[in-house]
């Protein structure tokens, strides 16, 4: 087998990888569960609505950050302790057990409403800014520059389409889907750039179809 047919066939074996990846159902029960199921360590007990509620108003970014990085001077632990859970595994149990516990929050904490003063007569009040695709797509590129990429990095824009330099990813959104290409590194930044993108895209769908240049290494 030649090289080039080597590498296709690494691809299609191994690229899907992340549809193998446990569920957030599977990760709870065999894992979090652990403290979850019994509140062990002062963790929100599994379908208690009033120990999760308060947690949820801080938004699901806030959980997520939570579940990724642990939080100091609890038994709460970095991926709940397990290091082998993947950025996606770790957001697919968090997800689970807030829907669990019957709430649905948003990625942000609602903005607390404020007494809006009357306008002048002569005055027209602006349209609120849209989080519409093209801004979708400049937050994900954004969020993957400023956490990825290497210093003097830049994001060039093409029709639409946001390149990040220093990484080789392209971002995009059309029909309200974010889509990634390109190849990198490592599966770690294929990780990691799905989580990003899931987190800065305004509750958009991500394809991912990043590729690992390890894939294409011989020995």
């Amino acid at each position: 087998m030649n090289p080039p047919a080597a590498a296709l066939f690494a691809v299609t074996a191994l690229a899907p990888a992340f549809a193998f990846a446990d569920s957030g159902k599977e990760i709870y029960e065999n894992r979090c569960s652990l403290c979850h199921a019994g509140g062990a360590g002062g963790a929100p007990k599994f379908k208690n609505r009033e120990d999760w509620a308060p947690r949820a108003a801080r938004g699901k970014l806030a959980l997520y950050d939570t579940a990724l990085h642990g939080k100091p001077n609890t038994a709460m632990m970095a991926r709940g302790g397990f290091r082998d859970l993947s950025d996606h595994e770790v957001l697919s149990a968090v997800d689970y057990m807030v829907a669990q516990a019957g709430l649905n929050p948003p990625l942000r904490p609602e903005p607390a409403a404020a007494p809006v003063p009357a306008p002048a007569p002569s005055v027209v009040a602006a349209a609120p800014a849209q989080f519409d695709d093209g801004t979708a797509t400049e937050r994900v590129a954004g969020a993957l520059l400023a956490q990825l990429a290497p210093p003097g990095a830049k994001i060039e824009m093409q029709d639409g389409v946001a390149i990040v330099s220093g990484l080789g990813i392209r971002v995009g959104t059309r029909d309200g889907v974010v889509w990634l290409r390109g190849m990198v590194k490592t599966s770690e930044i294929i990780e990691r750039a799905d989580a990003i993108a899931k987190a800065e895209g305004g509750g958009r769908k991500v394809e991912n179809r990043l590729i690992s240049a390890s894939l294409f290494e011989w020995d």
